[in-house]
């Protein structure tokens, strides 16, 4: 099971979000119900099985919808090769039909998909014509029916449909048609694969394609299930606005990277388009031609271990030659869901969403705003330039209108795989970098725009992501008389520092600005385990800010130990050389104190230190109980040293029962899913299922986590990290002392 990485960045200038997964409004995989083996021997097809499966799949004659009511399908039959799978084609490009009421009508059709006869083609989907210019010569000039070769090991099968669009064969690709190639013209389904042409992305969103269905002997019987994946991308964006005591509205979006102009030249009055553009050279595919290969197949890559990606499809997108391109991409307008007014604002206006929850996204809702695009395996960076206006909440109607605003998206995170979607938000903040003039000589960022990015890889189907990050939103400032941050590096602060009149040690003072709604200094740092001190060691994880928290909410040790020990093998000590209730902060070289009040200020007695690494932690809320959270570790890693984790076992034939209707996860436990062979009867492997104490677990396997840690490695047992996550929330600040 494939699991999401994430990659979080802070870029000046602009906010950023990124979500790539698998789209739920593209046909997904098969749950793995037990479908009914057939009583004789004829091969028949299906879309997906007519019973419930995942969220976002679809099956039955909703698939079959999509598919465009026709898949054309190859299929051999034999023994696994070295680098093939088996070679006597016996499906030489067969169109399969979806036929609604049909089944049970004739011996090849149990599931409402029929391929005897079909070669004179499908209305509208592929005619008699096409058929044929798939077929080449001395190939099957008829579909007839097929029979299940006990004789043989086992069956392979590959399939494509252009959906709700025509396939043809002929050089030329003209809307609402699909250019295509015959699957595999050797005798095996090799690695060459197929391929498809569209001369747009919503030609392509009508497409799909499959990995390759191994069916074994065991299996003979049963209706050929074949799972499809959409050949097209889809990306939306999103805009939302955190400016204090403005709102947003008049957004208008550039196409190029041109000198701000006047809103004039933008369509002032009107509604404009969201895009994103290339720079330079750059441009963007309008047509595409995706190559369909196979790249692991065969008994060399079906080893012990399996290649990860055995029998699965990989994808390459081209740009069509002479196809079109374009500069920029268009999303639709924004205006239709804007946010709605704040207190005194003027009825009728439209402003943007004010959280991430409630951003406010540009397209149709009836597509959930994606657009369809077409696969850029390569990557462009892509830019946003936009033009605003501020609109004060205070009553006084004050406008102040910003030229220019820029964000761009590095190419990194601009490769769009098929079947995939995409979601880029964009915050805009108080620290812009557009111009409030339109001379563009006043300084640029009166009012800053800040980006922040947050990228999620891709996601199976099936994939769960168990981590949970807290993101702490304060911000906190710390200050040493005489400090030249021009000299010191990463917040290095001097113990020797004896700026200003007195020759006494220079103290670092700390205080919190609450960011979230409108900004305040936070007042209760002389609160009970608010604003803690701690000197950081670390084993190999590496002292930043994000590890630093997650020391502090994963520890192996209770949430309320006085030095928390992190999972990630970081260590805080608790220091005692901080006050929280100071009631000065010496300023300036005449040691002049500015009065301020009792638990707004902290001050960390740097004299009194060791050098060494230091965090500063404020608790915007201070845990009050953790829970036990168990993570399966891989033994086969370099190194691996079972006794410091918790090992338990399962039986290797999958005779362990499974918990009960209306059973929950319990303090202590472990559950595991059973996997079966593709038969869904014969016990495969286990898989861990991340739970949490009061999660539904019917149908899993649970194991007691054992009070002692192993003693050594065993093959066939499981590992398990243990530790302890609490429900503080935090923010930190990472500083290193000196002399």
């Amino acid at each position: 099971m494939k699991t999401s990485n994430y990659l979080i960045g802070f870029v000046a200038l602009t906010s950023l979000t990124l979500v790539g997964c698998s789209d739920n409004d593209f046909l997904g995989t098969d749950n793995g119900q037990e479908v009914a083996k057939q009583g004789n021997g004829e091969i028949t097809f299906v879309a997906g099985n007519a019973k419930t499966t995942r969220a976002g799949e679809f099956v039955g004659a909703t698939a079959a919808e999509k598919l465009g009511g026709m898949f054309v399908v190859e299929g051999t039959k034999g023994s696994e090769q070295t680098n093939s799978p088996s070679t006597t084609v016996v499906f030489d490009n067969y169109l399969v039909g979806y036929e609604y009421n049909s089944a049970g009508k004739t011996e090849t059709n149990t599931n409402n998909w029929e391929y005897v006869g079909k070669q004179t083609g499908i209305t509208g989907r592929l005619t008699a014509d096409t058929w044929t210019a798939l077929h080449g010569a001395g190939t099957a000039q008829a579909q007839t029916v097929k029979y299940w070769d006990y004789s043989t090991d086992q069956y392979d099968f590959i399939a494509w449909s252009t959906g709700l669009r025509e396939a043809v064969t002929d050089a030329a690709v003209a809307g609402s048609k699909v250019k295509v190639t015959r699957i595999n013209t050797g005798t095996t389904l090799s690695s060459n694969g197929f391929k498809l042409t569209a001369a747009s992305a919503a030609d392509l969103l009508q497409c799909y394609y499959t990995d390759i269905n191994t069916v074994l002997k065991a299996n003979y019987g049963a209706p050929v299930t074949l799972t499809f994946r959409n050949m097209a991308a889809k990306a939306r964006i999103a805009l939302y606005e955190t400016v204090p005591g403005y709102s947003i509205k008049d957004v208008k979006f550039y196409t190029s990277d041109a000198n701000p102009t006047a809103p004039a030249d933008l369509g002032e009055g009107t509604t404009t388009a969201a895009t994103l553009f290339t720079m330079g050279s750059d441009v963007l595919p309008q047509s595409g031609e995706v190559t369909i290969f196979y790249p692991h197949i065969g008994t060399e890559h079906r080893g012990d271990p399996q290649t990860a990606d055995y029998n699965k499809a990989s994808v390459t997108v081209g740009e069509v030659t002479g196809g079109a391109t374009s500069p920029t991409q268009g999303f639709g307008t924004l205006e239709a869901q804007y946010g709605e007014e704040e207190a005194h604002e003027a009825a009728g206006n439209f402003y943007l969403g004010r959280s991430l929850p409630n951003a406010t996204y540009a397209g149709s809702s009836a597509d959930n705003y994606y657009t369809a695009v077409i696969p850029n395996t390569n990557g462009k960076p892509l830019t946003l330039r936009v033009d605003y206006t501020l609109v004060s909440t205070d009553g006084s109607g004050e406008e102040i209108k910003v030229y220019g605003a820029k964000a761009v998206v590095p190419a990194t995170y601009t490769v769009w795989q098929p079947n995939y979607a995409y979601t880029y938000v964009f915050k805009i903040s108080d620290n812009s970098n557009g111009w409030t003039s339109q001379t563009y000589t006043d300084p640029k960022g009166l009012f800053p725009i800040t980006f922040d990015a947050v990228v999620t890889n891709f996601i199976d189907a099936n994939a769960e992501q168990a981590t949970i990050t807290t993101v702490a939103t304060p911000s906190i400032t710390t200050y040493q008389q005489g400090h030249d941050p021009k000299i010191a590096t990463n917040d290095e602060y001097s113990k020797s520092q004896t700026a200003g009149v007195s020759d006494a040690v220079k103290d670092v003072y700390v205080q919190v600005m609450n960011n979230s709604g409108t900004p305040a200094l936070a007042t209760d740092l002389n609160g009970t385990n608010k604003s803690l001190l701690f000197a950081v060691t670390t084993t190999g994880a590496p002292i930043s800010e994000a590890t630093v928290m997650d020391a502090l909410q994963n520890r192996t040790n209770a949430y309320d130990a006085a030095s928390p020990a992190g999972r990630n093998g970081i260590t805080l000590t608790t220091n005692a050389n901080i006050s929280n209730t100071v009631e000065s902060i010496v300023n300036g070289v005449d040691d002049q104190p500015i009065t301020v009040t009792a638990g707004t200020a902290a001050k960390i007695a740097i004299g009194s230190l060791a050098t060494g690494t230091y965090a500063y932690v404020y608790a915007t809320k201070v845990p009050e109980n953790d829970v036990r959270i168990y993570n399966i570790v891989d033994p086969t890693v370099t190194g691996f040293d079972a006794t410091k984790y918790y090992e338990v076992s399962l039986a290797g034939d999958g005779t362990d029962a499974v918990k009960a209707a209306g059973s929950e996860a319990a303090e202590g436990k472990v559950y595991f899913v059973k996997n079966y062979k593709s038969d869904n009867t014969t016990f495969d492997s286990y898989t861990f299922k991340q739970t949490k104490v009061g999660d539904d677990v019917e149908g899993l396997v649970e194991v007691t986590i054992p009070g002692s840690k192993a003693s050594g490695y065993t093959e066939g047992k499981y590992y398990f990290d243990v530790y302890n996550q609490n429900d503080g929330e935090y923010a930190v600040k990472v500083i290193k002392v000196v002399e």
